[in-house]
C-alpha cells in the first residue's frame, strides 16, 4: 500500500499517511520509521525534556525534546525530535480530517445509553482523565496524586 508523503520541513522528518487513518512518522535522514499510530485514535500530545530513559531507549540527545503522541489515556508513541519539530507534528496532526474522530464519537453518550449528555462547556470524563494523564506522564502530578483525583472522578 502507497501513501502520500507529508515533509515538514528540513530537518524535521516527514508523515506517510496511507488514507485509511494510519501515518508513520520518520526522521530525516533514517530509513526505520520512529513510530506508526492511527490517527483517530490520538487524543492529545506532551512535550518533555528527554529523561535518562529517553536517551537510552530513544537516542535522545540533551538539545532535544522528546513527543508524546496520547490517545485513550495511554501513550501511543513517543520520538526524540529537535526543538521546534514537536510544534509542527502537533499542527499536522491537529488539521488531519480523522484526528480524534473515535474520541468525539465516545465524548457525547446519548441518553439511551444511560449516561447524561455532556455539556459543551464541562469537560467530559474522558477528557477529564486524560488530562489527568497528562498531568501525571509531565510530573505535574505524582502517581499518588494521580490515582486519587481519578478515583474522585470515578466515584
Amino acid at each position: 500500500m502507497t501513501g502520500v508523503v507529508h515533509g515538514l520541513g528540513f530537518g524535521c522528518g516527514g508523515f506517510t499517511d496511507y488514507g485509511d487513518g494510519a501515518v508513520e512518522y520518520r526522521k530525516t535522514g533514517e530509513i526505520m520509521l520512529a513510530f506508526k499510530v492511527n490517527v483517530a485514535d490520538i487524543t492529545g500530545f506532551t512535550v518533555r525534556r528527554p529523561t535518562r530513559d529517553d536517551k537510552k531507549d530513544l537516542k535522545a540527545s540533551g538539545l532535544q525534546q522528546v513527543f508524546v503522541v496520547q490517545g485513550g489515556g495511554t501513550e501511543l508513541a513517543a520520538v526524540a525530535v529537535n526543538y521546534g519539530t514537536a510544534e509542527k507534528m502537533e499542527a499536522w496532526f491537529r488539521q488531519h480530517p480523522s484526528f480524534g474522530q473515535r474520541n468525539r464519537a465516545n465524548a457525547h453518550p446519548g441518553p439511551a445509553s444511560g449516561h447524561p449528555v455532556a455539556n459543551e462547556s464541562t469537560p467530559g470524563l474522558v477528557e477529564q482523565l486524560v488530562q489527568l494523564g497528562q498531568l501525571r506522564d509531565s510530573g505535574v502530578l505524582t502517581a499518588e496524586q494521580f490515582e486519587r483525583a481519578k478515583a474522585k472522578l470515578l466515584g
